[in-house]
């Protein structure tokens, strides 16, 4: 009998995120007793979200890590700011994240694997649990599409990356770009159709304790804390995405449009002076939870600031120089000195001092996976040469909120030059969460720096696939 060796347990009793997502290996556990009732597919997906919340992956990699080191926000710390990615550290790094974002696809696969021999009717919760597992799948592979496969622009018949959708030890062989974009556009469908009764709709983010607590066990474990999770708009979100991706305007806005007009349950985030929430929280449209995240070295302790070195003069071009503005929240909140001698710069925007406000406590080790930001910045682009008043509005919501109401973009603004204002407001936005360098790689823009700017070339933006893979016959 096959043998799970990464499924995680919940361990939590119905009192906060915390304890929902704080979880511990359980080991070998065989499968048919895992899986033998509701319970088990719930610890499964809690087990690939800690799996993603890994610093190999979106705990540290995949934030502060490569993506950023590429588009130069710190100081230089590794080749990745010279490109060389046949670097023995840079080479180990970029495998390191590739096999742990399939080790967390594999944990899916045995969820939709298991999954295939239950209906709606008799796994309650059936489709909050199919739908969701899809929709991280999808997710994850679209991420590793992102970093390791073509440019698209005349790479959709290029090998790209494996789509795995068993769970076996059998090898999957790289496919073309153009038949992953259609798995996963299959996938994100699927999951939108399967989640279209998410609770977060009529109940929102925040799902009342004492009301869970008089609940069934499962129906707890399926509503609990959905706000963060791959839920219904997290999966609209990925979408305009993903269609943003393969130049579907008219979808992307459909899509993000879905996430904005949701504003009872996602606002751009206005920074608390009470509560000091510089992750905007009450935008984030799905986040990872991590019960580690002042351990990370990315996540504004001490030894972040050595690992991760503040690029002080590209900081003060992005804020500044580059279409900003002294008040901005961003910079005026985001950064922290260490009381060293000499003292270091290091981003802040992890760091939470919080009051006793219940809605900001319960949502203070987060990740940031996809923000409303970002929807917005999506739409706008998507309405660039279609309305540019409102991708100018868009913008500036976003803007609005960042404390830039009193600097109005000009009406002058279109196509290209609206363009490069919405990558300029992502520079400010995107730090520390390694989304910078997906919009440089779909756009084969150049990389903006202070001097100059560094020439968009395939040798830069495609990141090699591991070595292993191709000697294991994924060519």
């Amino acid at each position: 009998m096959k043998r799970i060796f990464y499924i995680l347990a919940l361990l939590f009793p119905l009192a906060s995120c915390s304890d929902w997502l704080d979880i511990t290996p359980l080991g070998e556990v065989e499968e048919d007793k895992m899986f033998k009732d509701e319970r088990g597919f719930h610890e499964t997906l809690a087990g690939s979200y800690s799996l993603l919340a890994s610093p190999n992956a979106y705990g540290m990699e995949l934030t502060a890590g490569f993506p950023d080191e590429i588009v130069q926000y710190w100081n230089e710390r590794s080749e990745f700011y010279n490109f060389k990615y046949d670097d023995a550290t840079v080479a180990a790094r970029l495998s390191a994240t590739w096999y742990k974002m399939y080790e967390a696809i594999g944990n899916l696969n045995l969820l939709l694997g298991h999954a295939k021999k239950w209906t709606p009717e008799t796994l309650p919760h059936y489709n909050l649990i199919v739908g969701e597992a899809k929709g991280l799948r999808a997710y994850i592979h679209l991420d590793l599409l992102r970093l390791f496969g073509p440019v698209l622009a005349d790479g959709l018949d290029r090998p790209s990356i494996p789509y795995r959708e068993e769970f076996s030890n059998n090898i999957t062989r790289q496919m073309t770009a153009r038949d992953v974009l259609d798995k996963i556009e299959t996938d994100l469908k699927e999951a939108y159709s399967l989640l279209a009764d998410d609770p977060i709709k009529e109940n929102g983010r925040f799902l009342d304790n004492a009301l869970l607590a008089n609940t069934a066990e499962n129906k707890a474990y399926a509503y609990l804390f959905r706000g963060i999770r791959m839920n219904y708009y997290a999966v609209s979100a990925t979408l305009a995405r993903y269609y943003l991706l393969v130049g579907n305007k008219p979808e992307a806005l459909k899509y993000a449009r879905e996430v904005i007009d949701a504003n009872n349950i996602f606002q751009l985030g206005n920074a608390k002076s009470s509560a000091q929430d510089w992750m905007f929280q009450p935008e984030l449209v799905w986040a990872l939870y991590d019960g580690d995240i002042n351990k990370q070295a990315h996540l504004g302790n001490t030894s972040f600031s050595f690992n991760y070195p503040v690029n002080a003069e590209f900081r003060t071009f992005v804020y500044s120089e580059g279409h900003g503005l002294p008040d901005d929240f961003r910079l005026n909140h985001w950064w922290g000195t260490t009381g060293t001698t000499p003292a270091i710069e290091y981003l802040g925007k992890y760091f939470r001092t919080m009051n006793d406000d219940e809605d900001v406590t319960k949502w203070d080790k987060l990740i940031s996976m996809i923000r409303l930001s970002e929807v917005y910045y999506i739409a706008a682009e998507a309405n660039i040469g279609v309305d540019d008043d409102k991708a100018r509005q868009l913008l500036q919501n976003v803007r609005d909120a960042r404390n830039l109401a009193t600097s109005a973009l000009p009406t002058t603004l279109t196509g290209n030059d609206l363009l490069e204002q919405i990558l300029a407001e992502q520079r400010k936005e995107f730090w520390g969460e390694g989304k910078l360098f997906y919009t440089y790689k779909r756009l084969f823009h150049d990389i903006v720096i202070r001097q100059s700017a560094i020439p968009a070339s395939k040798a830069i933006f495609e990141l090699p696939v591991p070595k292993e893979e191709i000697e294991y016959g994924n060519n």
